[in-house]
């Protein structure tokens, strides 16, 4: 059986987080149907308008069933397949991300991951979508790598469970030359299908029009593994970039997002599956590892966090103290707890 599926993380964040999202959503659900997708799986669908216009132009290319998570913003995550859903479930990342960075918001994000069971002409089918935590490189010198090896490590002890073929796809913000990417493949059996085939592409690109004023390069973040299970197997047929074509809105340039996405074309063989093999014994050491490393810099954080509050709780009692002084201003006084306040926050 042949089988073509699709991802995109669509960017489609509330208010003014990310700009013309209705007009890029609809961009999207204009191109599902030439791409004659069995699924397509999306990332950052964090609006219900953005979801709903989606599924609406979902069903009208033939991909009449939907999933999500429930709560408007678990995870942001979205599949569409003309298959039928035979089971479907939503795990969070125990390893979420840092409460304290607001301005990383990963963890207020409920980020994990979807497993949901097709039933196909082949058998039954796993289909998996995620999103890895986000890198923040100018933000943080350890580009939160532990987190994504812990959210690798959650996601390969699931997949191990799975019997039936697996399909893996998502934003997982690494890139193939990262220990990630051993990590995963070596954890759980997933072959990386581009990679497999010579036909990898980036999926950021320097040329996109949300993205030409960063001088970053360009990488490659968003993946289609697969796996075999059982006695079927999956025969990577051919991948290509898509939604990355430039038009126009407003008169100004404009993308369907600011990734690209991959299509990924596969076979299923009945018969012709290839057992599960153990974990590598190097993707083990490197994962405990990068955990290991991760579990230092938490407990140094940790310490300077403790500095901080205890200096904040000082300062607090000082400002409590001067109430005492004759000489101190009533507007002195109230700048002055206030201060100490936003401090101790």
């Amino acid at each position: 059986m042949r089988l073509r599926v699709a991802t995109l993380n669509v960017w489609a964040l509330p208010g003014l987080l990310a700009p013309d999202v209705g007009a890029r959503m609809q961009a999207i659900g204009g191109r599902l149907a030439a791409l004659d997708l069995d699924v397509a799986a999306f990332q950052e669908v964090w609006t219900d308008a953005a979801r709903h216009r989606l599924v609406a132009a979902g069903r009208a290319a033939g991909l009449v069933n939907d999933w999500h998570h429930k709560p408007s913003f678990g995870g942001g995550l979205l599949v569409l397949t003309r298959l039928p859903i035979r089971s479907a479930r939503f795990d969070a990342f125990s390893v979420r991300g840092d409460p304290g960075r607001p301005d990383h918001p990963d963890y207020y994000g409920g980020k994990g991951w979807a497993t949901i069971e097709l039933a196909t002409p082949a058998g039954p089918l796993y289909f998996v979508d995620t999103h890895l935590h986000a890198r923040y490189t100018r933000d943080v010198p350890h580009a939160y790598r532990a987190h994504r090896v812990g959210q690798t490590s959650e996601l390969a002890l699931a997949s191990r469970e799975l019997r039936h073929p697996v399909v893996t796809v998502g934003d997982f913000n690494f890139g193939d030359e990262h220990p990630e990417h051993a990590i995963l493949t070596g954890l759980t059996g997933l072959r990386d299908v581009a990679a497999e085939l010579g036909s990898a592409s980036l999926t950021v690109l320097r040329e996109n029009p949300y993205r030409r004023y960063t001088n970053r390069p360009g990488r490659r973040v968003d993946y289609v593994f697969a796996r075999d299970g059982g006695d079927t197997a999956v025969v990577a047929v051919r991948t290509q970039r898509v939604f990355d074509e430039p038009f126009e809105i407003d008169g100004g340039a404009a993308s369907c997002s600011n990734h690209a996405g991959v299509l990924a074309e596969l076979e299923l063989v009945p018969g012709a599956g290839q057992p599960l093999a153990p974990p590598t014994p190097s993707s083990i050491s490197l994962a405990t590892q990068i955990l290991q490393d991760g579990r230092r810099e938490t407990k140094q954080r940790r310490r300077g966090n403790r500095a901080w509050a205890g200096s904040s709780l000082a300062a607090a009692a000082l400002a409590s103290l001067s109430v005492r002084n004759p000489h101190i201003s009533r507007r002195r006084l109230l700048r002055t707890a206030l201060q100490a306040g936003a401090l101790l926050a």
